[in-house]
């Protein structure tokens, strides 16, 4: 999956997440997995695997004569 922000849904609420394609420790199994969630506005909180349903995305950043 490409790095970048995703509408996702997470324990039933919709919202905006980065993807990061790094590595990190399943917690529950010890294995390496590769592939984290990384929460808008949420600080530290991070999802992997099955714990995150993509809604839509990568999400695309507005063009420039919008941003004005």
């Amino acid at each position: 999956m490409e790095e970048g922000f995703y509408w996702v849904r997470y324990a039933g609420a919709k919202v905006v997440a980065w993807y990061a394609n790094e590595e990190t420790r399943d917690y529950l199994t010890g294995e390496i997995i590769t592939g984290v969630w990384h929460f808008v506005g949420a600080g530290d909180v991070i999802a992997y695997g099955n714990e995150v349903s993509v809604l839509s995305g990568p999400l695309q950043p507005p063009e420039e004569n919008e941003m004005e």
